[in-house]
């Protein structure tokens, strides 16, 4: 008997559920479409710039394929683990607005796991191990760090890991790369920091105690600027160790650093939820321009 991806549900109380593809589209943000799509799309751009060129399309569609399910899995953990948050302080999401049943979500989760697993077995053992660690992160964050002093670990982790994950998967792997672990770790916790704050306040209400819950709101934000300052800073500190293009990393490391002075601005301008909303999609932005940069001035 198949087990669906999706069963809908209509809860006595409830708002009418919509109906037809507006139903479909809806709960289909169970995936959380846009961090999903971003992450395949950072696939695609970090493997261009390992190659320095196009890669062979069957494996870039293999990539992309293994970078969907496993970010879709962690989409759908994420929003299971949360059911209860959410029905509190986001009652749109799937599960909590009756169009995606808990048990339905679970299910999903371990079928796409499943599925990217076996993509990613495709890729080599190295591409399967951290195709596998990168997923591992995920889940873990879901499942259980996300309300521990230990939230950050799996970004710190877990946003190195891909750029190691392409080059070892497309055969460009160089020593150099060894510095995206120190450099990758600061920026996974300034964007989880900067990520975290916005809701802050909501979740600590429902009993979520993450690194930056612990650390308040005001602690919180200076470390996660301190922390992405800390990744420009080192990552010019080795300039002398590593061969760089710095007609490439000028303008990178520069972008970065308008980014994060950006942050900063926003939020000594407007002191409010925006400014923080913005000051982590800037954030985002600039780690972004100073990791493919950086990849691209060593390359």
């Amino acid at each position: 008997m198949r087990t669906p991806v999706l069963t809908l549900l209509a809860a006595p109380g409830r708002a009418p559920a919509p109906h037809g593809a507006a139903r479909w589209l809806r709960a289909a943000r169970i995936v959380h479409p846009f961090p999903t799509l971003l992450n395949v799309a950072a696939t695609a751009a970090l493997s261009c710039v390992a190659v320095r060129g196009v890669p062979d399309a069957w494996l870039l569609v293999r990539m992309l394929l293994v970078m969907l399910l496993a970010q879709s899995t962690i989409g759908v953990a994420n929003d299971y683990c949360d059911r209860a948050l959410d029905a509190a302080a986001k009652p749109w999401k799937p599960i909590a607005a009756g169009l995606v049943a808990p048990r339905a979500a679970l299910a999903a989760s371990c079928v796409l796991a499943a599925a990217a697993a076996f993509a990613a077995a495709t890729l080599g053992a190295g591409g399967f191990a951290l195709a596998m660690l990168g997923m591992a992160c995920g889940l873990t964050y879901d499942v259980r760090l996300k309300r521990s002093v230990f939230s950050a670990v799996p970004y710190m982790i877990a946003i190195p890991v891909l750029p190691l994950w392409a080059w070892t998967v497309l055969g460009a792997w160089q020593d150099a790369l060894w510095w995206l672990l120190p450099m990758g770790a600061l920026i996974g916790l300034a964007l989880h920091l900067a990520n975290t704050l916005p809701d802050i306040d909501a979740d600590a209400a429902h009993g979520v105690r993450g690194l930056a819950h612990r650390l308040g709101a005001q602690s919180s934000m200076i470390a996660a600027w301190a922390s992405f300052a800390a990744a420009l800073a080192l990552s010019a500190a080795i300039a002398p160790l590593v061969r760089y293009d710095a007609t490439v990393y000028v303008p990178a490391a520069s972008c970065g650093a308008a980014c994060l002075a950006l942050a900063i601005a926003a939020y000594a301008l407007r002191r409010d939820d925006a400014a923080l909303q913005f000051g982590f999609g800037i954030l985002g932005i600039g780690a972004a321009a100073l990791a493919t940069g950086w990849l691209a001035a060593v390359s």
